[in-house]
């Protein structure tokens, strides 16, 4: 399926027929170009002078006139979509909603707090800070002594000369 010389320049959007008005020893050199090398090579090799020449021989664009649009209503009755319907909503939704919360009278979060809850925590958070160093200092006796980190290995130049005197 060969694309035909005239065929490829309107691809290009340049105007064979100016182009060939207006400079004519280069458009029959493309044209022998393009029947010996065909379309990709003839793309490739001469493809920093298109742009060029879509400059000067611009392929002038067909005028597409507008087709009046008919409007039919439609026979079968459609229902509108409530707001309410089963697509999922698209968009943010926080979890956490600040109006949900009770206000005082100032507009605060009104807080109350019970102090047999707090006297509650305070022993149980006691007990398990208790129980939480019990726990470390069993962890620390169950540790290895670690090795220490450098160890000098062997080498000759450390080691005294013997005396050869016996």
């Amino acid at each position: 399926m060969a694309m035909t010389f005239e065929e490829f320049f309107k691809k290009k959007k340049i105007d064979l027929s100016a182009f060939e008005g207006g400079d004519y020893t280069l458009f029959s050199e493309f044209k022998a170009h393009f029947q010996q090398m065909g379309e990709k090579s003839f793309d490739h090799s001469k493809k920093f002078l298109f742009n060029k020449l879509r400059h000067q021989f611009p392929l002038s664009l067909p005028v597409i006139e507008e087709k009046p649009v008919v409007e039919t209503m439609p026979t079968s009755k459609v229902e509108p979509v409530s707001e309410t319907s089963s697509l999922p909503k698209k968009g943010f939704t926080p979890r956490f909603k600040a109006g949900n919360l009770p206000k005082s009278v100032d507009n605060t979060t009104a807080i109350e707090i019970n102090a047999e809850a707090i006297e509650e925590k305070t022993v149980i958070a006691e007990n398990n800070l208790a129980v939480v160093e019990e726990i470390k200092t069993l962890k620390e006796a169950e540790q290895p002594i670690p090795k220490p980190a450098y160890k000098p290995k062997f080498n000759m130049k450390n080691l005294l000369p013997k005396n050869t005197e016996d």
